[in-house]
């Protein structure tokens, strides 16, 4: 059989993920990474917001390195060939991609991403899951795999475009629905990374923002939660 169809077993996963991931939970995206590890076996996983441009934001890690994470945001980002930002028509159109389908094997073990990032720190092979609803970006899920054995498939493709339309619009609905509907999607952003205990140079490099706009953001926050300051918008939250 060839590799890139999926089988009735595997059909059932999907069916079965998906309603794992319907109902309400206080944090969606990590109950979607763990039913992700659980049911089809992505254990390393990072999930991120995402604009319409590609741009990255708000990081969720799970079994993936804090310290790669930060490395990759700091040094790094710029030179992945799957990053979203490079391949927004792509994604627009495929939602999945692996590297395979970017770059040969031998091209992308030579280039310095992989020898200088991936490989320091373990990683063979990643994938990206785009998630689009209606032809709009709202999240991203980088996947990696630190087996050389292992390497992500056209069939990983397939059953991630599928679940990636069911990912999208439980993430959109679940974020439409929470706590945050007084902000703007960019506020939403700041009082996330602000929950994490980020500081304003932090939130403003992960952004993609001033600090002086970090603050700004912080200020139409307070008023609108009546407080003064992080420690009682944290509490209130």
């Amino acid at each position: 059989m060839n590799s890139q169809y999926l089988t009735s077993t595997e059909y059932e996963k999907i069916i079965h993920f998906s309603a794992q991931i319907a109902y309400p939970v206080e944090d969606v995206r990590l109950h979607i990474q763990h039913k992700l590890a659980d049911i089809f076996g992505y254990d390393q996983t990072i999930f991120w917001y995402a604009d319409n441009n590609g741009n990255l934001s708000d990081p969720i890690n799970y079994n993936l390195s804090d310290r790669a994470l930060t490395d990759y945001l700091t040094n790094f980002h710029f030179y992945d060939l799957l990053h979203p930002k490079k391949n927004v028509n792509l994604f627009l159109e495929k939602k999945a991609i692996r590297l395979d389908d970017l770059d040969t094997p031998n091209q992308y073990e030579n280039s310095p991403f992989f020898r200088s990032f991936m490989k320091g720190y373990g990683y063979h092979d990643e994938m990206v899951v785009a998630l689009i609803h209606q032809d709009t970006f709202i999240g991203a899920i980088g996947l990696g795999q630190k087996s050389n054995l292992c390497k992500f498939t056209e069939k990983d493709s397939n059953t991630l475009k599928l679940v990636s339309d069911v990912i999208a619009s439980v993430l959109l609905h679940q974020k439409n629905n929470n706590e945050f509907n007084l902000l703007s999607n960019r506020e939403i952003d700041v009082v996330n990374l602000v929950k994490k205990g980020w500081t304003n140079q932090v939130i403003a490099a992960t952004l993609h923002i001033s600090v002086n706009t970090v603050k700004k953001h912080l200020q139409n926050i307070y008023e609108k939660y009546s407080v003064q300051n992080r420690t009682q918008l944290v509490q209130k939250l």
